[in-house]
């Protein structure tokens, strides 16, 4: 199995090297940059949640209470504009406890991280470009089939798309540090890759496994999201283009093609997206396009293609020693 720097680099953290110890930890940080990410999303949706529970009489003793309905309304809430842009910023706290996690606790370096300065722009800016075809690819895929249609969403506010882009950055890269930086590294530098991998990815696709819309096989092309960044980053060395896969994979999606992200609400796009057959299996369904059939064999394809890349680098490494 494939072998990384990265791994020898994390092999030197002072965290448990007991498997179940190691996922506990995980678990931990995980909570911790999660509150505190709450707490300011939070902040931000109580005074439209106060004001909707004052419009239906829940202040005034004339509500009986409905738990649909205040499901329906939390749900509504969560699509503000306000509450969107809080929670994508506000990932930024999952960077930083995954950071202070393996630098100050577990005393690993920034390398093992795959936070290298060495070709970051080149490896960003590739991953960037890989992201927005590879999404683009699975609709055109699925339209191919005849399952969806693109057309314009008639207007657009520039603005927000801008906002959106620099909260996908921030988005993308917080679930690359915290699954892949640092749980995909932390088990590879005691344990061998393939647990690594795996244990990453299942925890990435658990991750997601309440959003709106989920299926099985919208859970598995989670997972083989994630065992493809994982491959990914193991082949370049480096966090950068893994970032740039998953941010502008989320922002094409989103804010160009108008597609639900993972099952969540759509956003201001440049185009809409829109189903011309009821079969979730080409379309998704409520979770959007990653729980299409059309994603399985894109990304399947993709990392099958890191895997070729990866056995020729170990070829090349190996004939050179």
């Amino acid at each position: 199995m494939f072998r990384s720097d990265l791994f020898k680099e994390a092999s030197k953290s002072r965290a448990p090297s007991n498997l179940a110890l190691q996922i506990l930890c995980f678990i931990g940080v995980f909570i911790v940059s999660y509150i505190f990410q709450g707490i300011v999303v939070i902040a931000v949706a109580l005074p439209l949640m106060m004001q909707k529970f004052n419009e239906i009489g829940v202040f005034s003793g004339e509500y009986e209470f409905d738990f649909e309905e205040i499901y329906n309304i939390s749900a509504e809430i969560t699509t503000d504009t306000k509450v969107m842009f809080a929670t994508l910023f506000t990932t930024a706290f999952v960077i930083v406890c995954s950071i202070i996690f393996c630098l100050l606790i577990a005393k690993r370096s920034a390398r093992s991280m795959g936070m290298t300065l060495k070709k970051a722009p080149a490896s960003y800016l590739t991953g960037a470009l890989l992201g927005g075809v590879l999404i683009t690819v699975i609709l055109g895929l699925s339209a191919l089939f005849g399952a969806n249609r693109v057309v314009s969403s008639g207007t657009f506010n520039t603005k927000l798309i801008i906002l959106f882009f620099i909260g996908f950055l921030i988005q993308g890269a917080a679930e690359e540090f915290i699954f892949r930086g640092y749980l995909m590294t932390e088990i590879g530098g005691k344990h061998s890759a393939f647990t690594a991998l795996a244990v990453s990815s299942i925890a990435f696709a658990l991750a997601h496994g309440l959003n709106p819309g989920i299926s099985f096989l919208a859970f598995f092309n989670l997972t083989l999201f994630a065992v493809f960044a994982g491959l990914y980053i193991i082949l370049t060395e480096n966090i950068w283009g893994a970032c740039a896969i998953h941010s502008l994979w989320n922002f094409t999606q989103g804010n160009i093609w108008g597609i639900s992200v993972s099952g969540s609400a759509q956003t201001n796009s440049v185009f809409t997206t829109e189903a011309l057959k009821n079969q979730p299996l080409l379309t998704g369904g409520k979770f959007g396009i990653e729980g299409s059939i059309c994603t399985t064999i894109v990304l399947g394809i993709a990392a099958v293609i890191v895997c070729v890349l990866l056995m020729k680098k170990k070829k090349s490494v190996g004939d050179q020693h």
